[in-house]
């Protein structure tokens, strides 16, 4: 039996297992998060959005959230979405480039400094508008890709303090996409796991340092374990691909309903981008440094600075040579779009700052008025 047939086996089976206790209605949409209960998408984002969006269809479309990774994990849910066992999930192009590469070639391009709304809109911009061959990636496998935006800063938290990259050498830190690089370069070892993952070989001691958000900390419990925080940033990487959406189910929309589906996914983008990553951000580190005795550790600029020049130098060539492999056929022009992109964004997050409803705004009217939702 084939790995893809065994795989949509056991997706049924987990389905039919969570459904059968809390079943959704004939005409609700499953939406399978594999991020926990208390990550800000579930708990304050999408209960917004699918509220919004069962109130502006007059209740025609109702969306039922599945969170915990119940239905699928960050890996299956994109065969999950393919064979309709759930009409939606979030989707990370790192677990699996061979997938959707073009996508990833935009996920693989870490952006550094601190503007999360330029970063996420260009990231978003660069997959719907500039980017033919990752809205071909979605159509091959059955989907639709709607809404994005980029994670906040990555920062290293570990077990030992890590102020220096001599500190840094020889620890095993989680990284995925184009962080694998950066790690390697600092002569560290990278650990390919995904979120879930890391939990367990933080507490068995398979792994040193924890590489991501400050959310994350709290979120997945790595606060528990690793409680030195580095303070300086490492780039942002996106995008996360916030409704992946079943083709079929989205076909089934009339094109009022799609038109609605596109104004929340603006208000998605925007929530996650400033809510969660700019706002929660914040709050969630000073909290931990109270509740979790985080310590947090001041690095040497100077040198981690260094491996981002190091870093930024390959990282084109890197992308472009990864790419290539898995069939995307003009990776340098889709890096070249982003970097367009985002410095239009630049321009146009001073105007927005932290406002969600200003950044909804700015995404609807740049990105999805400008598209035909019929030829997503």
């Amino acid at each position: 039996m084939g790995t893809k047939r065994m795989s949509s086996i056991a997706l049924l089976a987990a389905a039919g297992a969570v459904l059968a206790h809390g079943p959704a209605s004939a005409d609700e949409l499953v939406y399978g998060s594999w991020l926990p209960q208390g990550e800000y998408v579930n708990r304050v984002a999408l209960p917004k959005v699918f509220a919004g969006i069962e109130k502006d269809t007059g209740g025609a479309v109702k969306w039922k959230l599945v969170p915990g990774g119940q239905l699928a994990d960050p890996k299956t849910t994109f065969q999950a979405v393919q064979d309709g066992l759930m009409a939606g999930g979030i989707g990370i192009s790192s677990y699996v480039p061979n997938v959707i590469p073009a996508v990833n070639v935009i996920y693989s391009t870490v952006v550094f400094g601190d503007d999360e709304v330029a970063a996420s809109g260009a990231a978003l911009e660069t997959m719907t508008l500039h980017c033919p061959q990752c809205l071909a990636e979605f159509r091959k496998i059955n989907a639709v890709g709607l809404s994005g935006w980029t994670a906040a800063p990555y920062h290293l938290t570990c077990r030992e303090p890590v102020a220096t990259l001599a500190d840094l050498k020889g620890k095993r830190v989680r990284a995925t996409g184009g962080y694998i690089e950066l790690v390697r370069l600092a002569d560290a070892v990278p650990i390919s796991a995904t979120l879930v993952e890391a939990v367990g070989l933080l507490q068995r001691g398979g792994m040193d340092c924890q590489f991501g958000t400050n959310g994350w900390l709290k979120v997945f419990g790595y606060a528990d374990v690793v409680k030195n925080f580095t303070d300086h940033p490492l780039g942002m990487t996106g995008p996360a691909v916030g409704l992946l959406m079943n083709r079929d189910a989205w076909n089934k929309l009339t094109a009022g309903q799609k038109k609605i589906h596109l104004k929340w996914a603006s208000y998605l983008s925007a929530s996650l981008a400033i809510g969660q990553f700019v706002d929660e951000e914040e709050s969630v580190l000073q909290a931990l440094q109270q509740t979790k005795d985080l310590k947090v550790v001041k690095a040497n600029r100077k040198e981690f600075d260094t491996l981002v020049d190091k870093f930024e130098r390959v990282e084109r060539a890197r992308n472009i040579e990864n790419a290539k492999k898995f069939g995307v056929k003009d990776p340098a022009a889709i890096i070249d779009a982003y970097a367009k992109a985002r410095r239009k964004w630049a321009g146009l997050s001073k105007g927005i700052g932290r406002d969600i409803d200003k950044f909804a705004a700015a995404i609807q009217r740049e990105v999805y008025d400008k598209v035909d939702p019929n030829k997503l």
